[in-house]
């Protein structure tokens, strides 16, 4: 029997309702929470699940594995804590904060060129007065900077907008989340705290800037008690707390937190100025998801003029670590070209004084190690956290802080000398797994130093369902090499005959730079500058913070970037230990040779200078 038009179209209507009616009211999709905790947790040390974020929040996407998420839950998170925190923007959020809504607390006074300092131009006094060479010799001893220059430069100065184009025509969408600033301080200079602070109040909107909760850990200074106190009563959105004794940057930091209520934390030290633009990449960032930790591009204030950097996005570089859990920064590898100037950049690691991070997701990934004392190793601790337990971490080419870096501390820590190893070894203790090792061939006296309870610190672990150290390094930061037990021929200090062994190879390179001569000092059996690899391949390998080799420069010994495992050996990289206790330089034909306290290729001889004689560092054994 033949349907008439209206029976047809009666038909259709009830097969769309019934449709209508099986997915709305009896196949539910899962609700964004559930679908964020599936993609967070699926996966072993050597998968990643890749869900495509764009299509989580669109209604369109029907991939069964997704729709069936509760159930791959109940099996995959059994016994792991879970983050619940949903985005607070999706792909459809295109609604943009105007200028005027992001209104920075405080006006900024209208900038004059001729003022020092301003847009961030270095102050120099070329004939410095005998008053004034006392108050910067004075200043330099107080605080490690110019102190006198510092005070000459209104705490309001003006940066000027150095970001790149593509920054500068961003617009923010709605809605981004509230953020407390955190700046711990410790007898800090006046001109460098006020400048810091004014520096948030007037680049921040009042949207956004929930409050600036400075932590005073137990400061000696005179003007900064009761003076401090009178004079950010004007500021209302400032406030002080106190630490009753010295505890330290990371309790500190603690307390700081503990006391918050935006929704973002984020940590400045005190001695930063933050230019235009600094917080809204941040919290975007965020917003789109929680787990992300969001750093700025750190400028360098010279500690002398005060001049402030501008690093363009090509220029940005990111944190790096070395086996012996030392931080650094290294140029971007492998950068897409289509990576735009406004795109934030994965880092392996982060300096740890200036970052951003959902204060939720702070507590739930177990926020600071308590157990670590003052300051050090933290910022490892953290990094490794972050990636190794489902988040990420960046560094955003739209947010541009200046911070003062100092040579020296200028003050007393308290815990002894021995604060920052014990806290690495919490670090390699907890997070290396077996690459732990590696750090304790670096920094063999750690072995000695009690790291305290690290009960809690591994249940975390275990509870965030954290991958491996070894997922770390393939994933995240392959350039961490460690050449494998069977390439290493000898391992240790190398001693010189010619100075009656009482001199050892030594890098003197604390900082792991390219290019370095490689020079003589009196051995010390602590391993770090003077721990040297000869390997199967013929390298001299040496890692205190970059895996380095030694290659001749002419005359001289440098440290070069080793090119192997990414390469074959080049000969200007390869050596031969011989009988005659000599090294051999494969390419040149010449020798290794002590000459005073520096280190020379030679033409070969029998002189004991010459002569290098290897030996165990006993405290890098178990």
């Amino acid at each position: 029997m033949r349907l008439t038009k209206r029976s047809r179209l009666k038909s259709v209507g009830l097969v769309l309702f019934g449709a209508t009616f099986y997915f709305v009211f009896l196949k539910r999709t899962p609700d964004k929470n559930t679908l964020l905790d599936f993609q967070r947790n699926v996966g072993d040390d050597n998968d990643v699940l890749q869900l495509d974020k764009k299509n989580l929040f669109d209604p369109d996407h029907e991939d069964e594995s997704v729709i069936n998420a509760p159930d791959a839950l109940q099996n995959v998170n059994a016994g792991k804590k879970v983050f619940n925190e949903a985005p607070m923007l999706n792909k459809y959020s295109h609604e943009f904060y105007t200028a005027s809504e992001l209104t920075p607390w405080r006006s900024k006074p209208l900038p004059s060129p001729s003022n020092p300092g301003e847009y961030g131009k270095g102050y120099k006094i070329d004939k410095p007065s005998e008053m004034e060479s006392q108050l910067i010799k004075e200043g330099w001893e107080r605080h490690a900077f110019n102190q006198h220059i510092c005070d000459k430069i209104s705490v309001h100065r003006y940066l000027g907008d150095k970001r790149d184009q593509e920054c500068k025509d961003r617009k923010w969408r709605k809605p981004l989340p509230t953020t407390s600033v955190i700046i711990v301080f410790h007898n800090e200079a006046w001109c460098t705290l006020l400048r810091t602070v004014y520096s948030v109040l007037e680049t921040s909107p009042k949207v956004l800037l929930k409050e600036v909760i400075l932590v005073d850990d137990s400061s000696t200074h005179e003007d900064l008690h009761e003076q401090l106190e009178e004079y950010v009563k004007q500021l209302d959105v400032v406030r002080i707390i106190r630490t009753p004794e010295r505890v330290g940057l990371i309790r500190a930091r603690l307390i700081g937190a503990e006391a918050s209520t935006g929704d973002v934390l984020t940590f400045l030290d005190a001695h930063c100025e933050c230019a235009t633009g600094w917080l809204e990449p941040l919290l975007e960032r965020i917003a789109e998801d929680p787990t992300r930790v969001v750093c700025p591009v750190i400028e360098v204030i010279d500690s002398d003029t005060f001049a402030m950097g501008i690093t363009s996005s090509r220029s940005v570089q990111v944190g790096i670590l070395g086996w012996s859990l030392g931080f650094n920064w290294a140029v971007q590898k492998n950068r897409p070209s289509n990576q735009a100037s406004d795109d934030a950049i994965s880092s392996p690691t982060m300096a740890g004084g200036l970052f951003s991070m959902s204060r939720s997701y702070f507590y739930f990934l177990g926020s600071y190690d308590d157990q670590m004392k003052v300051w050090g190793g933290e910022n490892i601790e953290m990094s490794l956290r972050i990636w190794m337990c489902g988040g990420t971490l960046e560094i955003h080419p739209c947010s541009h802080v200046g911070h003062v870096f100092r040579k020296r501390a200028p003050y007393t820590h308290p815990g002894g000398t021995d604060v920052i190893t014990r806290n690495n070894r919490r670090v390699a203790d907890v997070w290396m797994d077996e690459y732990s090792e590696q750090y304790y061939r670096r920094v063999p006296r750690a072995r000695k130093i009690d790291a305290g309870d690290l009960t809690e610190r591994k249940q975390l672990r275990e509870d965030l369902g954290c991958k491996s150290f070894a997922w770390y390094l393939k994933n995240i930061y392959p350039d961490l090499y460690a050449p494998p037990k069977d390439d290493i021929i000898m391992a240790g200090e190398w001693t010189n005959e010619g100075k009656s062994n009482q001199y050892c190879l030594d890098s003197a390179n604390p900082q792991g730079s390219i290019g370095l001569k490689t020079t003589l000092y009196v051995c010390h059996g602590m391993g770090g500058n003077q721990d040297y690899l000869l390997t199967r391949q013929g390298e001299i390998r040496h890692n205190f913070v970059k895996e380095l080799c030694l290659q001749p420069d002419g005359s001289s010994v440098l440290t070069k970037a080793c090119v192997y495992p990414q390469g074959q050996v080049p000969f200007s990289q390869m050596w031969e230990y011989t009988e005659n206790f000599q090294f051999l330089h494969v390419q040149t034909g010449h020798c290794m040779e002590a000459v005073d306290m520096t280190v020379l290729l030679k033409p070969c001889s029998s002189d004991a200078s010459q002569k290098w004689h290897h030996r165990e560092l006993k405290d890098s054994m178990r």
